[in-house]
């Protein structure tokens, strides 16, 4: 009678589990191509890449400097017009402009990932917050990120794109 009654007790629990199963629903998205889409990450791209043009022209002035002063050195030298110390110094003068030059360089991409992430941070808690209401409005178990390429496997979802989409309003 005790074996009969654990039986019907772990069946029952088994069917349970197996409707609860069959009710579960999984979601996936591509949140980068759903970021993309949104106006506003296409005003926040066009600041980004007036940033950048902005930057990188500072950086061509630079540049062009350190040529002029590198071709004068060349050909000061060439022509015997510096003495040994002046060379010297001279070097000493380029190698720092040339560090220079490359600090500009990495603060640029510094500058630039720091602009990226705080013009994007309203944009992905916008899609954030798009996503947890359609989830829980849909009863979602999970909803996937394709974009992350994270996802070895998964059975077969429904794609709540458009349901994010219809909460941003785009």
């Amino acid at each position: 009678m005790r074996i009969l009654n654990l039986t019907i007790l772990l069946l029952s629990l088994c069917s349970s589990s197996a409707i609860q199963a069959q009710e579960a629903k999984f979601g996936h998205l591509n949140s980068g191509n759903l970021l993309a889409m949104m106006p506003d990450a296409k005003a926040a791209d066009a600041q980004l890449d007036l940033l950048q043009k902005k930057l990188l022209a500072k950086g061509d002035t630079l540049v062009a400097e350190f040529r002029n002063d590198y071709d004068k050195y060349m050909k000061e030298s060439a022509d015997g017009l510096l003495t040994k110390i002046q060379m010297k110094q001279r070097e000493s003068e380029l190698q720092q402009k040339q560090e220079t030059l490359q600090n500009y360089e990495q603060s640029i991409k510094l500058e630039v990932v720091k602009k990226r992430e705080e013009l994007l941070k309203p944009l992905l808690k916008k899609v954030d917050e798009a996503i947890q209401a359609v989830g829980k409005e849909g009863n979602y178990l999970m909803i996937f990120d394709e974009s992350t390429g994270a996802m070895l496997f998964s059975l077969p979802s429904q794609d709540v794109s458009d349901l994010v989409k219809k909460k941003l309003g785009i």
